[in-house]
């Protein structure tokens, strides 16, 4: 494909954003009706909520380094793009901001969900820590519905979709 290096970051970005939010949507779908395997479903999603806050704004930025460039090849308007990225960093900077949630995120996907809690001669222990609390919640009359991971993943899912949508309005 011709200019395939001028396009490649903004399909890499289109392509993130739509794996992202079907991951997002079926993890969440698996969540809120399977409360009995909350302890499967929770960091699963954990990580994806991790990947929208930490990985997508470097694929964004990519790809509007690329959309910048004069030579370009892509025909998506940049003010379009600008306007979009705006609104998802504004979602994503509000979740950031909850500095208990970003810690105990960092947690879960550190210690349960990537690695398992084999980091750091940590051992079993976040992992154990981790079923452990799981269990106390079934046993109380909270749902997955109070789980601010789900909540916090609703909103970077609808974010994620909203870019996509505005970002493909201002296809030239």
């Amino acid at each position: 494909m011709p200019d395939w290096d001028s396009h490649r970051p903004v399909v890499e970005l289109l392509f993130y954003l739509c794996r992202l939010d079907y991951d997002i949507k079926v993890l969440l779908l698996q969540f809120l009706t399977d409360g009995d395997n909350r302890a499967v479903w929770e960091p699963l999603l954990a990580l994806e909520v991790h990947e929208a806050l930490e990985t997508l704004p470097k694929a964004i930025n990519r790809a509007r380094i690329e959309l910048a460039k004069p030579a370009t090849a892509s025909k998506l308007s940049v003010q379009a793009f600008d306007e979009a990225s705006k609104q998802y960093r504004a979602t994503a900077k509000s979740i950031r901001e909850d500095k208990d949630f970003m810690k105990g995120l960092t947690i879960i996907r550190n210690g349960v969900a990537a690695h398992h809690g084999l980091n750091k001669g940590k051992g079993m222990d976040a992992s154990i820590a981790w079923a452990m609390s799981t269990w106390r919640l079934s046993q109380t009359e909270l749902t997955p519905v109070n789980s601010q991971i789900a909540e916090y993943a609703v909103k970077l899912g609808l974010a994620i979709q909203n870019f996509a949508i505005h970002v493909e309005q201002g296809n030239k």
